[in-house]
């Protein structure tokens, strides 16, 4: 009795795992739909069944990637919320972001694939793309962000837009430091960050939080 036809969605997911292991391997620029298609088993003609071209592969990694990243995050959060009424809400800010930036550099090889592919977006049509991503980011992570001033782990008066568009910047900047500097110590640098915006940033007198230089 012959195999069964592999669903769409299962043929779409071995796609997509055949992609992270090749561009992960190559660099994307490097990387080629013949060798993603070698990978997972298939034909390059069931490649463009699903995907139109390399960036489009990509973007539905780029997707995909995320997801996984961010699904954890409703639960992880309300844990975060918990801790803060049981003991200090900036301890907790501090652990829930720990936990996401070290799930996110989990797998070494993609920050630095997504930042090599942002260096290769010259075209419009892939800067389109990445913009339509960052904002449909932005409005997700806005999401959150109205849970965290639900739980006492950022200012309520503040807009979750702006808030959102802040810590993406962030986290931004925290993955190009680890990429540059992977020794350095992350979840020191995460806590030294949230003393700095806990207490404000505006010129006043006073004793820094413990572990901060005078």
């Amino acid at each position: 009795m012959p195999a069964a036809r592999p669903e769409p969605a299962d043929t779409r997911a071995r796609i997509l795992d055949a992609a992270a292991r090749v561009f992960s391997r190559k660099g994307y620029q490097a990387a080629s739909l013949d060798e993603v298609a070698r990978t997972a088993g298939m034909t390059k003609g069931a490649i463009y069944w699903h995907f139109r071209s390399k960036s489009d592969l990509f973007f539905a990694l780029l997707d995909y990637k995320y997801e996984q990243n961010i699904q954890p995050v409703p639960d992880e959060l309300r844990a975060a919320g918990e801790a803060a009424v049981r003991s200090d809400p900036r301890t907790a800010l501090t652990l829930f972001l720990q936990t996401v930036f070290t799930r996110v550099r989990a797998d070494e090889n993609w920050p630095r694939l997504y930042l090599e592919f942002i260096g290769q977006a010259r075209d419009d049509d892939m800067r389109a793309r990445l913009a339509h991503f960052h904002e449909q980011t932005k409005v997700q992570v806005a999401g959150y962000i109205s849970l965290m001033q639900a739980a006492g782990l950022a200012p309520a008066h503040r807009d979750p837009l702006l808030l959102a568009t802040f810590w993406n910047a962030l986290f931004d900047g925290l993955m190009l430091a680890w990429i540059i500097n992977p020794a350095g110590d992350q979840d020191a640098l995460i806590a030294r960050i949230v003393n700095l915006l806990w207490d404000g940033m505006a010129p006043a007198a006073g004793v820094p939080p413990a572990g901060e230089p005078s």
